[in-house]
């Protein structure tokens, strides 16, 4: 079992080619010191690429999905071998785009899931595990290149995956363009701060795993809006919560007067929490007076910006 740390963005198309090139250079720079300092020169350790395909499974009734655990099969090609793992995640903890969670991986012969191999405290508690087997079902997929970067940042090292491609579910499909930072050593703080690094190409935080978009595809559901209450005056988190939710929803449905609403509520309770003084809070307010688009406002580095400044903060308060 693994604890996966990760923030999760999505991209625009125009951005992709000079995130790219940059993630190049930082990653040929950590290459030529690691060959210097190793005897594996030949290797090469920190850009990769495969094609992906997952199928996600859970029975008719969402006995897993209602116990808090996705599960899926995964089929990698990377041009040379092809792999097949089975991934069970649980206990999801997210703010925004920051996401953090249990994750068991098992190596499997073929793509048929196979619940067995997996430890038993990786399925909820008193689970029937060959009742499960029989039950399960494939409800959606997911097919998409996945182009990887290692990237030592301060004390920590972070993969840099851009993932092209699509979810389908119901002869239907959305796509996929997201980037996701995941610590493979190291700590948050140092995620965050590599994340501020990027936001220069104008990712969005994205609260929605590709899970949880499959579940919606398979069930035609349309997106949320999250109530405005009182208990955000007092709760950075809930604050947080309310202003992701009501973006994503703003962006899937372009509209710009709720989105602006949603916008001035959060710098309300911003500017009571003492926030002013920061320089990028300025910018952000400064940047308002002029929003005319929900998709270029949301997608803006200072927003970004300023979200994940937020969750440092969050993350401080709780160590």
């Amino acid at each position: 079992m693994s604890n996966e740390i990760e923030l999760k963005f999505e991209i625009n198309t125009n951005d992709i080619a000079s995130l790219k090139y940059y993630l190049d250079q930082w990653a040929d720079c950590d290459e030529a010191e690691f060959s210097a300092s190793s005897a594996l020169s030949s290797t090469k350790r920190c850009v990769t690429k495969q094609n992906l395909t997952n199928t996600y499974y859970d029975t008719s009734d969402y006995y897993l999905r209602n116990h808090g655990c996705g599960l899926r099969v995964r089929g990698g090609d990377d041009g040379l071998v092809k792999r097949f793992e089975i991934t069970l995640k649980r206990d999801k903890k997210s703010i925004a785009g920051l996401h953090e969670r249990a994750e068991f991986n098992v190596d499997l012969p073929d793509s048929v899931p196979d619940l067995t191999v997996l430890p038993c405290h990786a399925l909820p508690n008193d689970c029937d595990i060959a009742e499960l087997q029989r039950n399960l079902l494939p409800l959606f997929t997911t097919d998409f290149e996945r182009q990887a970067w290692l990237i030592s940042f301060a004390s920590s090292e972070i993969e840099v995956a851009l993932d092209q491609g699509q979810i389908s579910s119901n002869n239907q499909s959305i796509s996929i363009k997201e980037v996701e930072l995941e610590i493979k050593q190291g700590n948050t703080h140092d995620l965050l701060n590599f994340a501020i690094e990027l936001s220069r190409f104008n990712l969005h935080l994205f609260s929605q795993s590709k899970a949880s978009r499959g579940y919606r595809l398979l069930n035609n559901l349309a997106p949320k809006k999250c109530a405005y209450a009182l208990s955000i005056q007092c709760d950075l988190p809930k604050l947080l919560e309310f202003w992701q939710q009501n973006e994503e929803y703003a962006l899937e449905v372009n509209d710009l007067e709720y989105y602006k609403q949603t916008l001035n509520q959060v710098n309300d309770q911003l500017t009571n929490k003492l926030l002013f003084n920061e320089p990028e809070f300025a910018q952000w307010q400064a940047a308002l007076l002029v929003i005319n688009s929900v998709k270029e406002f949301a997608f803006s580095e200072i927003n970004t910006k300023l979200k994940l400044m937020l969750i440092i903060a969050i993350n401080k308060t709780n160590v």
